[in-house]
């Protein structure tokens, strides 16, 4: 895997850490409630110190004081747009703690990879865990009830539940635009190294997507909670009849891959030229990665089977 992929990849989340999280959506904030200037102000100061927590908040209509590694996050998770104003406030792994607290955010909102930091983050805001992924849980339907989850607590209901409505609108337009595609099976990889591809399956929020778009998965072998697996190359020629979408922002990279190793080329799809290239989507981020997942999918699915035959 390279240096890229694993940057893209969230730390190891302890099992007690993830239940930690858990609890906290189940109802009141982590740690007490939030400070009374929070409530005379209307919308509180919000740090969003993950990925899939600061796309939600700004989905929300709520711009947040500070998000980590921001220039990574605009060429990597894209949508929403982080507007000029908000701050970089260090890695995703190490926020900076210093300039955190010289913000003075009313809550910081986290993904569950930092919750073994909640002890130091508690001593300058109330915290709450945003959670995207739980064993035995649809990630999309996880996802919107972390969202709506986490606006009554930013005081953002009516917005969110407009949100969602309008999200939902979408995915049936998108689901319509695709009835020129012709219904190919769809192989879902974000990353080609050496002779292994990492590929999504059952369990990931792009599952969730293609149910929704009535689109079906070439891959159905297991899938880790975060919906990804690593596999053979040659595996993916078991389908023959699939398409597949490479989600990267490396494409002259991985087109120079597949020049180069003549087996690629005895993939069904690269042979016969199904291959749907799409910018990047965060595989384990929430409500707005799903929304742009099925945007791109609709958009680009019909017209290269139109280009490609």
């Amino acid at each position: 895997m390279t240096k890229s992929s694993r940057a893209k990849r969230p730390r190891a989340v302890a099992r007690r850490d993830i239940l930690r999280a858990g609890a906290v959506l189940g109802g009141s904030a982590l740690f007490g409630g939030w400070p009374a200037r929070a409530a005379q102000s209307g919308t509180p100061r919000v740090a969003a110190l993950g990925w899939s927590c600061a796309q939600t908040v700004l989905a929300l209509g709520v711009v947040p004081l500070a998000v980590p590694e921001i220039e990574r996050y605009r060429r990597l998770v894209v949508e929403p747009k982080i507007p000029a104003e908000v701050q970089e406030v260090g890695l995703r792994s190490e926020p900076n703690l210093e300039l955190l607290q010289r913000l003075a955010p009313d809550v910081v909102v986290i993904d569950p990879s930092l919750a073994g930091a909640v002890s130091r983050l508690r001593e300058i805001a109330p915290v709450e865990v945003f959670l995207v992924r739980a064993a035995g849980q649809r990630p999309l339907g996880l996802a919107r009830a972390s969202t709506l989850a986490l606006a009554r607590k930013l005081g953002k209901r009516a917005e969110c539940e407009a949100y969602l409505e309008r999200v939902d609108a979408e995915m049936e337009r998108d689901r319509e635009r695709l009835h020129g595609y012709d219904g190919a099976p769809l192989y879902i990889i974000s990353e080609i190294v050496r002779n292994r591809a990492l590929i999504f399956g059952p369990t990931s929020i792009y599952q969730d997507v293609l149910d929704r778009l009535g689109l079906k998965n070439a891959w159905t072998g297991e899938s880790s909670i975060w919906g990804h697996a690593t596999v053979g190359l040659e595996t993916l020629a078991a389908v023959p009849e699939a398409r597949c979408v490479l989600l990267s922002s490396r494409t002259a990279d991985i087109k120079a891959i597949f020049a180069l190793r003549p087996m690629m080329q005895s993939l069904p799809f690269l042979r016969e030229e199904r291959l749907t290239m799409l910018s990047e989507v965060l595989f384990y981020g929430g409500v707005p990665s799903a929304e742009r997942f099925a945007r791109l999918l609709a958009e680009r699915l019909p017209k290269d089977r139109r280009e490609q035959g």
